[in-house]
């Protein structure tokens, strides 16, 4: 016999609240195992949704940044050679350019002249070396007439005497440490470690005071420079004339250097420690008086390597290594890989890999 419409449903509707009140556990079972086909057959439960990099291929450079400061580079100090009293000194900050006053002895003015080797004897009519060359380089330079070579003859003796005449200094034709100093180009005056009424030269060469070795100032290079203070194993890769990147305050624009000098100095653990100097051309870029800086300094370069980041490495048993590479579909396989040259948080690998696979990185 059929049932009306409306009894059919009224009873199906009842069977259904009996099965989910009675069999509900069976119920829940089934929904996960269908819920798992239908996952497994759709591939979206093993589809990796996390970070990923690419394998890239290219060169790899190793480079170090090391913390510096900008300033005028390492003082050097000028002896107080000339024999009297201190009568003037200069200020910290004043630069002194060649034939100007460095500072003054019983009121007559020490001046300075370019030259890499110090003033160690007196200069007159016969001698000859480098000191010689340096005197004539600075008196050609100031337009006298002279021969620029390292021999002191009749006209480096006349330009002298004119010289002398000329600065208002007692004319004899030889100049002394109570005429000049030799000093490396412009410089800027650091600290002045003399004093006014000091005694200086021969009649104070026994506790000079002022600096450490009877030094009257302490000056450094007019331009500005990146100092940094490295291990002896770092400044291999900053030998005098190394190319390096500058950044001040970490900001800015990368301004191309090179390391101009190396000064070795013994450290407060007594371990030695090198001075290293980065000069560099600001162009018209205006530089704080005083700042923080970074030296970039590269080395060893990998060309046409392939590459990925350092943290996508994963290590296996017995020194092994794989990385795990994202196939199509969205699953992920371990790939058995070679590590190699490691450099800016890459590193270079061979293995079944390719450039452009993608690679699981940590979130």
């Amino acid at each position: 016999m059929t049932l009306p419409v409306r009894r059919r449903l009224l009873v199906i509707g009842t069977c259904l609240v009996a099965v989910l009140t009675v069999g509900a556990g069976a119920w829940a079972l089934t929904d996960v195992s269908g819920g798992t086909a239908a996952s497994a057959s759709s591939g979206t439960e093993d589809e990796y949704r996390g970070p990923t990099a690419t394998v890239t291929k290219g060169d790899l450079t190793d480079s170090k940044v090391f913390a510096g400061t900008l300033g005028y580079g390492t003082p050097t100090g000028v002896p107080a050679a000339a024999a009297g009293t201190i009568t003037w000194l200069p200020r910290p900050g004043d630069v002194i350019q060649r034939d100007e006053y460095l500072y003054a002895v019983d009121e007559r003015g020490v001046r300075s002249m370019y030259g890499t080797v110090p003033l160690w004897r007196d200069l007159s009519r016969g001698t000859h070396g480098t000191d010689v060359r340096q005197l004539n380089e600075n008196l050609a330079a100031l337009g006298y007439d002279v021969s620029v070579d390292d021999e002191f003859g009749p006209r480096t003796q006349a330009a002298v005497r004119r010289w002398q005449e000329d600065r208002g200094h007692e004319v004899t034709g030889a100049l002394t440490a109570d005429d000049i100093a030799f000093v490396d180009g412009a410089v800027r005056v650091a600290s002045v470690d003399g004093k006014l009424g000091q005694s200086t030269g021969a009649a104070g060469a026994e506790g000079a005071g002022g600096g450490a070795g009877g030094d009257v100032l302490q000056v450094t290079s007019t331009k500005r420079v990146v100092s940094a203070t490295v291990s002896q194993r770092d400044a291999e890769r900053l030998a005098v004339g190394t190319r390096v990147d500058v950044r001040v305050n970490g900001t800015g624009a990368v301004m191309r250097g090179e390391v101009a000098d190396i000064q070795p100095e013994t450290g407060e653990d007594g371990g030695t420690k090198v001075v290293v100097s980065v000069s560099f051309d600001p162009g018209d870029r205006k530089l704080p008086a005083a700042a923080s800086a970074q030296i970039d300094a590269k080395g060893t370069t990998e060309r046409g390597v392939l590459s990925v980041p350092v943290s996508a490495l994963v290590a296996g048993s017995g020194g092994s290594y794989a990385v795990d590479v994202v196939q199509q579909g969205g699953r992920t396989e371990p790939v058995p890989v070679e590590p190699g040259f490691t450099a800016g948080g890459r590193v270079a690998i061979s293995g079944d890999v390719a450039a452009g696979d993608r690679v699981v990185v940590p979130g």
